[in-house]
This record gives C-alpha cells, structure tokens and sequence, in this order.
C-alpha cells in the first residue's frame, strides 16, 4: 500500500474522532382542573398476543467465531505431524443433554509407535472462581519407509489459568508451556548422499515456547474489554523472539449510536544465531505496530452494516524506517428472502505481525535463518450470499479479491556443495522464506446438512487464482482445498465420523549447485487426498472406547517436498470424564 500523508490521516481521524452531544431539556407544564372535562368513561383493552419467529444461527464460516475455550493450548493441531492438520468436524445433535463433567482424560496408542494423550481439567474454587488445566501431547517414532534420516517427532503443551468473576467485570490470567521435537529428514529422493555422509548429518531440532496472558470483560461503561498476551519463543539453535500483543476495546455513546472503537499494540523482536551456508542474512528483526479502528454498526429491518477503518503507525525498529497505513474496515449483509438468501460484502484489510512461531507451526521443517516482517494486506473485497434451502440444509457462497504485500511463501532452501561442516538443516532438507506482492482470485462454496438429530455433514471447497509480482510463481500455495466432514450417531452407545481433506498441486523451486555447475527448476509438488475415519463407544457416561484410522488411501503424500507423510495410521485407545 502506498504512504499516505499526513494531512489525509489528520482529515480522516477528525472525520472518525469528533462527535456532538445533544442535550435538550423539556419544561413542566401545569394542568389546569377547573377546564378538565371527562367525556369518556376510561376503558382498558388487551393488544393481540403474537409470538416472536426464532431466527436461526446458520454457521458458516462468515459468522462470527466464538471464543476460543479456554482449554486451547497455544492453538496449535494436535494432528500426527506426518498428516496435514485435521479440522474438529461439527458436533452430533443430541436427543437429550448428556451430563457435563469438569475433568478430560483421553489416551491413545497406534501403530509406527504413535501416542495422543488429552487432560482437561476445571476445579471450582469459590462462586465465579476457577482454575483449569490443559495438557495435549502427540510424538510419533516415525518409522517411514521412504526417510533414510530420523523421523521421530513429538509435541507437547502445558496451560494453567484462574478466571474469576467480579462486580459487572470477569477477568483472568494464564500460563503455558510448549516443547516440540522435529526432525529435518526430508532429503529428496533424486539427491543420493553416501552413507558416511548421511551418518554425518544430525536432523533433529526442538522449539520452545512460553506464554503469560491476561484479560478483563466489563459489563458496562465505556471500556470494554482488554486481551494482553506476551510469548518467549525459541529453538536449539540459540534463535529467541519475544512477542507481546494488547488489545483493549471501547464503546462510546453518541446520540442513538455506539462507536466502538480498538486499539491495537504489537511488539515483536528477535534474533537469529545462524546463518545458510554462510550466506549473510539480518539476523536480527523488530517491529512495533499500533493501531486504531473505530467503527460504527447500523441496523435498519434486513440491513446490516458495519462501517469502519484502521489507522495504523509501524516501526521498524532495526532499520529505522517508519510507515503509516491506512485499511477500510467496511461490512454489510441484507436478508433478501428472510433466512433462505443473504447477501453479503465487505472491504478489509490489516497490517499482519509475522513471527518466527507462526512460522515454525505452518512449516515445522523451516530452517533458523529466516527473514521476518509483516505482511501488508491491502484490501480483501468479498461479495457473497448465505442462508438456507429448508430447515436441514445450508449453504454459503463467497468470492473475494485480495491484495497483499509482502506476502509469505515457503520455498526450499538450495544445497551447495563444498560447504563443510554443514548443519542439519543444510541437507537440501530444509526451507525459508520469501516475501512477494500477491493478488488472489478466491471462489469460496460450501453445503450443511443435517439430515435428522443424528446424522450431520458438512462439505466444502476453495479455489484460489495466484498472481506474484517478482516472483516467477507462488510457490506452495495450493490452487484447489476442499474437505468433507461427517457425524452419525448410530445407536445411543456407537458413534461414527468420517472426514477427508483434499490439496491441490503446488509450486516448488530447487537450487542445486555443486563443484561443476547449478541446477534450478521449476516443478510441481504434487496433489493429495487424506481420508479419515473414527468409531466410538460408549460404555457408560464416564467411559468411552475409540478407534480411529488416518490416511486411509495408503498414500505417502508428500505435504512439502521431500517429506513423505505415514502411510496408513490406526489409533486405539479410551476416554474418561468425571468430577473430583
């Protein structure tokens, strides 16, 4: 996005920030009794009874998400590293409420020595006061036929908090740790190192992360809510990044309307101790964005409109170079036929704070030299319409163009020969990052169903038109996603589900050199399909038995080159909830 002067962001902020209040005041009348005349005598009537219609919630991926529970560690998938993440598929509608529980256990063991254990835990303290607890791991011996380096990994989160409940406010704070072990064991298959060579190389690399948060709801006044998080994030290979992000949000009363208004404060810094075949990188990043976006929401019948923009000032602080931005912030529906048909649009964007553990959760595989700094995401305009065809069936339908610079990719990195001692990441084994100025044509579709109260499906899927500016292609970005997701509760003690997640091709670009000469190429990585299923049952309301198969089509796909995933994964084990 180009700079904008300071005279437009002074015109733009009056026009956001100056408000006028009203006050006027009403004088007494008196009531004169010696001219008050009843001509009728009075004669109480009762209005016609009507009821309010229910609207209901359709949830598609344009309403507005809840909360994340407060269990989630660090957000991370708990999915086999070897498969792509796997989404949660929609909860079975019950016939009647089952009784809720405080306390999670689960535990499961599966073949190529694959281990899930799941504890959630909710302990009452006092009225409006409680701790929780989570803890997730997942870890894998690896054991794939196709990878001659070690392919063992695990992963494993830890989230203590307190939440308590005051007078018109709730508050809370937490902590977390998070320990992940990867190992770099991606060598393509064309590149034939020796066996001395191979037993030189070590591929195993770990993350460390910590994270303290805080926040605070208010029932009423001006102030609204506050989120303020903070994480320490690290590996082995001496790199560290410090990441702190504080929101809070406020409403304020004018005339008939509330303007809401967020500030924004995003701070992160950090260094990186190594460097790629001794090719010089900056080392070391820092930004600090702060923002603010006031917005106002009107509501008249079927319209719904949301109108609002985002100011916000960049620094970055290594190369002493300072931007401001500007980002509409602009959204609107209308029920053209009641719930059956709504149209939908809007204009967004944002300045987006790239991290090192963002990064290293897309792509585990990711060497410690990277370059990192936020993307500009320009504009995002989507044009759309939801709603539904009768009470069992849903659909949503969006197309988007969008605009960024400075937009991530993954690209791998290049393998010189000569270079010695070489790190484990250094193999042709591992990847980096590049930055380009994107545009995406995005068609979005997807269909609901819920046949009866137990049996529910959902199916959808993405194509997505690339176009970069400096770079030849958008490299691993897939043009088609698609999933397919089902819930059957088959009698009161079984269960089932099924989902499949589909990739299409992507684009990958090799450097090779050695002694003679250098070889790069273009090529395309290619697409898969990833089906799972799932049967439960239920010994009783405590205790559950579960069997789960991944990766069904016996297919060693390779998620990102060079690293073929498991083949097929069965998983048995048991559930427990309960109370103390």
């Amino acid at each position: 996005m180009q700079r904008i002067s300071l005279s437009k962001v002074f015109i733009y902020s009056i026009a956001f920030l100056v408000t006028g209040v009203i006050f006027a005041q009403e004088e007494e009348g008196e009531i004169d009794t010696e001219r008050l005349i009843i001509v009728k005598p009075y004669s109480p009537t009762v209005s016609d009874a009507f009821k309010v219609k229910q609207v209901p919630v359709i949830n598609d991926s344009t309403e507005r998400k809840k909360k994340a529970v407060a269990y989630d560690i660090f957000s991370f998938p708990v999915a086999s590293t070897f498969t792509p993440a796997k989404g949660t598929a929609a909860g079975v509608t019950r016939k009647s409420a089952p009784r809720l529980y405080d306390n999670y256990a689960s535990l499961g063991f599966g073949n190529y020595a694959n281990v899930a254990a799941e504890f959630y835990s909710n302990i009452n303290l006092d009225r409006g006061k409680e701790v929780f607890i989570g803890l997730v791991h997942n870890s894998s011996q690896g054991e794939i036929d196709e990878a001659r380096l070690d392919d063992k990994y695990y992963d494993t989160g830890v989230e203590i908090g307190y939440n308590a409940q005051g007078r018109g406010f709730t508050w809370g704070v937490e902590a977390g740790f998070q320990h992940q072990l990867y190992n770099w064991y991606g060598i393509p298959d064309y590149f034939q190192p020796t066996k001395t060579e191979l037993a030189q190389i070590d591929p195993q690399h770990s993350y460390y992360a910590a994270t303290v948060g805080a926040h605070v709801d208010m029932e009423q006044g001006v102030f609204d809510e506050s989120k303020l998080k903070y994480r320490r994030f690290g590996d082995n290979f001496g790199s560290a990044e410090n990441h702190v992000k504080w929101i809070p949000k406020f409403e304020f009363p004018v005339v008939d309307q509330m303007i809401g208004t967020e500030l924004s404060f995003d701070f992160v810094n950090g260094n990186f101790d190594e460097s790629y075949e001794n090719i010089p990188v900056s080392n070391q990043y820092g930004f600090f964005n702060m923002g603010v976006a006031p917005s106002i929401k009107i509501q008249q019948g079927d319209l719904s409109v949301n109108l609002g923009a985002q100011l916000v000032y960049s620094m970055d602080i290594e190369n002493e170079d300072n931007n401001l931005y500007l980002y509409p912030r602009i959204s609107g529906s209308y029920r053209v036929s009641g719930d059956y048909l709504i149209a939908y649009a809007g204009a967004e964007g944002e300045l987006k704070q790239n991290t090192y553990y963002e990064f290293a959760q897309q792509n585990p595989y990711v060497s410690p030299t990277l370059s990192v700094a936020p993307t500009d995401k320009q504009y995002d305009i989507y044009l759309g319409g939801k709603g539904k065809f009768s009470d069992h069936a849903s659909y949503n339908i969006r197309g988007s163009y969008t605009s960024e610079a400075n937009k991530t990719m993954f690209l791998h990195n290049p393998y010189i020969v000569g270079s010695t001692p070489k790190e484990g990441y250094e193999n042709f084994n591992s990847f980096g990052v590049v930055y380009d100025d994107v545009t995406t044509l995005s068609v979005f579709a997807e269909l609901q169903f819920a046949l009866n109260e137990d049996l529910s499906l959902r199916i959808n899927g993405t194509y997505n038109n690339y176009s970069a500016d400096a770079q030849d292609e958008v490299w691993n970005l897939p043009e088609m996603e698609g999933s397919f997701a089902l819930d059957y509760q088959i009698t009161e003690k079984w269960f089932a589900g099924a989902s499949v997640f589909a990739v299409g091709e992507r684009n990958v670009f090799l450097d090779y050199q050695d002694a003679f000469s250098t070889y790069q190429t273009k090529g395309k990585l290619d697409g898969y399909v990833d089906a799972n299923l799932r049967v439960g049952y239920k010994i009783n309301e405590r205790l559950s038995l579960f069997l789960r198969g991944n990766n069904l089509l016996t297919e060693n796909y390779r998620p990102w080159f060079g690293y073929p995933t498991q083949g097929i994964q069965v998983m048995g084990g048991a559930s427990y909830q309960f109370d103390w």
